[in-house]
């Protein structure tokens, strides 16, 4: 398969990831976060095991391996917790353009500061680094609203913040697994259903999802087969077929496809400081994750030859 067929793959997983931002909305208007990351998971992992066969990824897991593939599960849990209750508070735009920038921003300086704990002095800020952190800054200034201290601490930009915080962890720890990565997405939705599953005895509504409209489950749709399954197996894909560089710079689209299906399904208008903010966090984690000077030429050049 030709690596532009992958590009195009990777442009529609990112547009489900970012659609699953407002599809989730919808899905705690009906039920309580924990019964919806409870079904979510339950569903990712049936639509998940066909791809696994498909594909014939390979299992087999060590002790080491099965240590962090739990501790990941106990993060993606705790994420999507945080990631439906902070749902209920805001605007489902807003909250996947500060979660997904501040992502990169945060597994960033959690990874500069291990460095510097083993006080390995080899690891320096490079200046791109540092102007991207500095950009993060000012995008985080703009999409939390500094301007109004209740809404700086306000249980919408704590949630997502930390939700972001979260998310950077987990993405540390796989780090350090050594199996594929479709594989690692199977083990950490199948733990997150096995540590979700004791709510059966005490949550009395579990069931009732069975009794909701199309709409909720057009919604789990989206958000646990295509987002949950399908998208991140077509992201792992890429990264083997592409690269990790060029597979994670399709990242950038999920803060605009966020913004355009909550637009389209919840009729959101984001506010101009959501927009420039988005704009600089984008480029700021352009700067942290993807910059190479050689962009930079090549644009001179595309510049010089008008």
């Amino acid at each position: 398969m030709k690596n532009s067929v992958f590009y195009i793959l990777l442009v529609i997983a990112m547009s489900f990831w970012g659609a699953s931002w407002a599809a989730s909305k919808v899905l705690v208007e009906y039920a309580s976060a924990d019964v919806v990351t409870f079904w979510r998971f339950f569903f990712a992992l049936i639509a998940s095991i066909p791809i696994v066969i498909l594909l014939k990824i390979p299992l087999r897991i060590d002790k080491n391996a099965f240590k962090f593939l739990f501790l990941a599960a106990i993060c993606n849990c705790l994420y999507s917790l945080l990631y439906f209750v902070a749902l209920r508070f805001g605007s489902a735009g807003k909250g996947g353009v500060l979660v997904t920038t501040l992502i990169p921003v945060f597994a960033y300086l959690l990874t500069f500061g291990f460095y510097k704990f083993k006080k390995d002095s080899t690891q320096k800020m490079k200046p791109n680094e540092i102007l991207g952190l500095l950009l993060g800054i000012v995008a985080g200034g703009c999409l939390l609203n500094l301007g109004s201290m209740q809404q700086l601490f306000g249980k919408f930009n704590t949630f997502f913040v930390l939700c972001a915080l979260d998310w950077a962890v987990l993405t540390l720890i796989c780090r350090n697994l050594r199996i594929h990565p479709v594989a690692i997405n199977l083990y950490i939705t199948l733990f997150s259903v096995l540590l979700f599953s004791p709510i059966f005895a005490f949550e009395p509504t579990m069931f009732s999802v069975f009794e909701f409209e199309f709409r909720f489950w057009l919604m789990l749709f989206v958000v646990a087969v295509l987002s949950t399954a399908v998208g991140t197996s077509i992201y792992y894909l890429g990264v083997a077929r592409v690269g990790a560089t060029q597979a994670s710079s399709f990242n950038l689209l999920v803060p605009a496809t966020a913004l355009l299906s909550s637009f389209v399904i919840l009729g959101e208008i984001p506010s101009v400081l959501t927009l420039v903010g988005g704009s600089i966090a984008v480029f700021a984690t352009y700067l942290i994750n993807l910059y190479q000077p050689k962009h930079f030429k090549v644009l001179s050049q595309l510049w010089h030859k008008r």
